[in-house]
């Protein structure tokens, strides 16, 4: 006889606000303190009490990331987009004012499992929304005269109350977003459906932890029109691989991207390269997810350089499906010998790639999110 297994019905879902539950985002320093006493969040260890901070960790990590959104709607004026759109089940995707609709355009994309405006949920409660949070790399980047699009890759289902909430946290009912209903499948629909065909000539992506992924999927089944558009990607503790990769697609890796991995001693002799140059992040914080924050000053110098230049001069060349090792070692030549000081935003890390470097010959085919 088969017994069906009992499913136990979830709680009524009750959203508190991070007021209702006695703490506020510091206007002054970011940090999330106690409205009674103003000190801030503190994770204890301590045996006796460890059960009771988890429990009043994992009540905070939501509230505080919606507290930031806030902050980057009501502070930094970003205007929230519906995805795929207001009249069905949606996320949101956020856009500082004109940013769409300029010449060059950054985009940050978070890692698994977070609020698309926050890094790490444990950073952001323990040092606050200048290490945890998207908050410093909007501002630096505005500063620099670039739009900013924050993307919400972990929001895939909306809850009855129509609120837009993530597989790894949201226990209930839920109907999935169409076209996100993956991390993945929402980089793609916003590439596909806003970004590939927008005002926008030049484009940054900065892609932390398993969002690379989401990223490469782009470089890898869209070749052609995704290097017209886009000037790098920097990569940060990324996930990402070169599997299935085509030629055209590792070609433009070396001279498109960068990755910032964190390494204890600041040796880039400790890290892994994965098709592009990268940057080792000393971090001696015991945290690995304070590697955003560590490097955001190279990460953001980064973009605007190559946001200024514009997407990797000839690399369209590089998508036919031919065998084009030999022209990609061509281009390297002329343009260390055009730019051998940088100039033009190209920089002199070229001399880094092997030039006897053979690739496969794949056809470099799109398959896309129509």
């Amino acid at each position: 006889m088969f017994i069906r297994p009992h499913k136990p019905t979830p709680e009524p879902h009750t959203r508190h606000s991070l007021r209702d539950l006695g703490y506020q985002i510091d206007p002054d320093d970011g940090q999330v303190r106690s409205i009674n006493t103003n000190e801030p969040f503190t994770f204890t260890e301590d045996p006796a009490s460890k059960k009771a901070n988890i429990e009043l960790y994992n009540t905070l990590i939501h509230p505080a990331s919606r507290a930031v959104q806030d902050i980057m709607i009501d502070t930094l004026h970003m205007e929230p987009i519906a995805v795929p759109d207001a009249g069905q089940p949606h996320c949101f995707i956020y856009a500082t004012p004109g940013a769409l609709s300029g010449d060059k355009l950054v985009v940050l994309v978070v890692g698994n499992g977070t609020f698309g405006s926050v890094w790490a949920w444990n950073v952001l409660l323990k040092q606050g929304i200048h290490h945890g949070s998207v908050i410093d790399y909007v501002q630096d980047c505005e500063q620099r005269g670039l739009g900013v699009l924050v993307l919400n890759p972990n929001m895939n289902i909306v809850a009855p109350d129509g609120v837009a909430e993530s597989y790894n946290s949201y226990v209930g009912r839920g109907t999935e977003i169409k076209g996100s209903e993956t991390a993945d499948e929402h980089v793609g629909y916003v590439w596909s459906h806003i970004l590939r065909d927008s005002p926008v000539r030049s484009i940054a992506f900065v892609a932390y932890n398993t969002s690379g992924s989401a990223v490469i999927d782009l470089l890898k089944y869209d070749y052609a029109r995704f290097v017209e558009k886009t000037a790098c990607v920097a990569f940060i503790d990324s996930t990402h691989s070169l599997f299935d990769l085509g030629s055209g697609s590792i070609a433009w890796l070396e001279l498109g991207a960068q990755h910032w991995e964190t390494s204890v001693n600041g040796n880039p002799t400790s890290v892994d390269r994965v098709g592009c140059p990268v940057v080792a992040v000393d971090n001696t914080t015991e945290t690995r997810e304070m590697t955003p924050s560590l490097c955001r000053n190279g990460v953001v110098e980064y973009v605007t350089e190559c946001v200024e230049r514009g997407p990797v001069p000839g690399a369209i060349e590089f998508g036919d499906g031919q065998n084009n090792a030999a022209n990609f070692v061509q281009l390297l030549d002329d343009l260390s010998e055009s730019d051998s000081e940088g100039a033009d935003g190209i920089p002199d890390r070229l001399s880094n790639v092997t030039m006897n470097q053979t690739f496969e010959v794949k056809e470099d085919g799109y398959i896309g999110w129509d």
